[in-house]
């Protein structure tokens, strides 16, 4: 795997080389690629520190499922920074409508449940506190902490899952007239392996976050191994079309594809 991905970068004429290679290892390395998009999420939960709440800092406990601010810190326009999430402790005579500095998006702890809202509309609740024991607010903290780090990364991992597939999808519509000697599969497999130095730039990008214009610059020297596999295949087909004078015969191709690959394995044993 890891051939693959160097010549995917440095020498992206190889990547026909791979067309044969199996639907487990294409989807691995698929999976490769996301993990690699999505390293940005690990970085920003390791690097960042969320707001300590406690019942201490907060003025408010759980009592018998219920959130009960009666302590002397208590405030309701106070709002905790969890990993980018702000969160909001109110008592049950409060009104979240009434708290000064509303975020955009704000999750809201107040009596039994937690309630999420975009602005000051209400969009879901759910009945937390009492649902589980808990016995005190740091553990209750403590468990929608990690369950909002789990939901955030599974969203942005299926999120670059989907813009990865979307750049293969969209790479394989000038290869289309090439389907009459190579299967779509094979070209799949091929731009999959081609994408490798746009998931490369799509991970700088989610750390470094630069400016848009030098994304899209730098967008397009990364989609060199796409067109370089583009002008592979065609001079191939030319080839393969002199000599045969049969360029309709998709399968003639593709064994002509494998036939040159295993001369090249021989010659490189021959020469060792």
């Amino acid at each position: 795997m890891f051939e693959v991905f160097s010549n995917s970068i440095v020498y992206p004429q190889k990547i026909v080389n791979y067309h044969n290679k199996k639907g487990g290892f294409v989807f691995l390395y698929i999976l490769l690629l996301v993990l690699l998009m999505s390293i940005s999420v690990l970085v920003f939960y390791l690097s960042s520190k969320p707001d300590v709440i406690t019942e201490a800092n907060s003025g408010c406990s759980i009592s018998e499922g219920t959130i009960v601010c009666t302590g002397d810190n208590y405030d309701m326009n106070n709002y905790y920074n969890v990993y980018g999430f702000p969160i909001y402790i109110l008592s049950e005579e409060d009104d979240y409508l009434d708290v000064q500095d509303r975020q955009a998006l704000a999750i809201v702890l107040q009596g039994q449940g937690m309630n999420f809202y975009v602005g000051t509309q209400k969009v879901s609740s759910m009945n937390m506190f009492n649902s589980y024991e808990f016995s005190n607010l740091e553990e209750g903290i403590s468990v929608l902490t990690t369950s909002l780090i789990v939901v955030d990364v599974f969203i942005k991992v299926i999120y670059n899952a989907l813009v990865l597939l979307f750049i293969i999808l969209i790479s394989t519509i000038p290869f289309i007239r090439f389907k009459k000697f190579i299967s779509y599969k094979k070209i799949f497999k091929m731009l999959t392996f081609a994408s490798t130095p746009m998931a490369f730039l799509f991970a700088i990008y989610n750390l470094l976050n630069f400016d848009m214009l030098i994304f899209f610059i730098l967008m397009m020297v990364a989609y060199r191994s796409v067109f370089v596999l583009q002008r592979e295949l065609h001079f191939r087909i030319i080839g393969h079309a002199q000599y045969y004078q049969q360029p309709t015969q998709e399968n003639d191709f593709e064994n002509d594809v494998v036939e040159e690959d295993e001369e090249e394995e021989t010659k490189n044993g021959e020469e060792e």
